[in-house]
This record gives structure tokens, C-alpha cells and sequence, in this order.
């Protein structure tokens, strides 16, 4: 009986380790959402993120076509921006003004989306190369596609709203 005593502890001290590094519920969330992103065309960034209070954002970057640069803005939650920032709708504002100027159908579009976004977005940045949504993924991979699905449209709308090269 001892014997089997000694042999159950001694599996179990091998297999813990294992145990421990089982990925657990969150990571697997997480780890859904990625591949949803990804799945859409978006690159994840754990680069430094343009709000240096918050930690934990992750940055979801959306390239512009090389012959059709974006327009260059960034957005911030009223939250974590200054009051003397530019309100670009109510619960946004402007860090930095679109430039070129967007269209009208294009900030309507713009808009539709920061309403379509959960409330832990903190940063909409759009640059010539990509537009890159900074948040802290708080959604589920499954409540999250039609804030996907959005981004991926404004992306198609923002294509070539910035300035060409020549």
C-alpha cells in the first residue's frame, strides 16, 4: 500500500509542472481574440502603446495598401485625454487632427465605428501605413466581430484619404 502511496505521489510531482502551465481561461480568451484579429488582417502590437498611464494595452494594427495611404490622426477616450484636446464626438478626442482633412463620409464612418467599439478602447491611431486600435481586450472573441468587421470597413473607407506620394 505504501508502495502506491510513494508511486501516486511521485506521478503527481511529475505531472504538476504540466498543470501549471495549462494556459487558464483568460488566456485562452485572449488567445481567441488574437486569432480572430489576425484572421481579419490585423497584426497584434506589444509595442509601447501611445498612453503611457495605461498598462496592459494591446495594439491591433490594420495596414493601408502601399499605393494608398491612410490619413494621419490619433483619437483618445475623453478618460485618459486632456480636456484642452479638440472633442472629436462626445466620448473622443482629437490627440491630433486628421491630416489630410477626412471627407465628410469619412468621418461619418469614423464615428459609426468609435460607437461600435467597447468601452476598454482607448486609442484609434491612423497613420500612412495602418490604423491601429489600442485597447485592453476585454471581449470575448465572438462579441468582438462586429467591432472587427467595422474596422476592417473603415480601413477599406480610410484607403487613400491621406497624402500621396509622389
Amino acid at each position: 500500500m505504501e508502495i502506491f502511496l510513494f508511486l501516486g505521489l511521485a506521478v503527481f510531482l511529475i505531472l504538476s509542472p504540466a498543470l501549471w502551465l495549462r494556459p487558464g481561461l483568460h488566456e485562452k480568451r485572449r488567445s481567441a481574440l488574437r486569432v480572430a484579429a489576425r484572421e481579419s488582417g490585423a497584426a497584434i502590437r506589444a509595442d509601447k502603446p501611445p498612453l503611457e498611464a495605461v498598462d496592459g494595452l494591446v495594439g491591433y494594427r490594420w495596414r493601408y495598401p502601399q499605393a494608398a495611404p491612410g490619413s494621419d490622426f490619433t483619437l483618445v477616450r475623453d478618460a485618459h485625454a486632456s480636456d484642452r484636446l479638440q472633442e472629436a464626438m462626445e466620448g473622443w478626442r482629437w490627440r491630433q487632427a486628421p491630416l489630410p482633412p477626412l471627407s465628410d463620409d469619412n468621418e461619418r464612418h469614423l464615428k459609426e465605428v468609435l460607437l461600435a467599439l467597447p468601452d476598454d478602447a482607448l486609442v484609434v491611431a491612423s497613420a500612412p501605413q495602418g490604423l491601429t486600435l489600442w485597447w485592453e481586450e476585454s471581449r470575448e472573441a465572438k462579441a468582438f466581430e462586429p467591432s472587427l468587421r467595422a474596422l476592417v470597413g473603415l480601413v477599406d473607407q480610410l484607403a487613400g484619404s491621406g497624402r500621396h506620394r509622389k
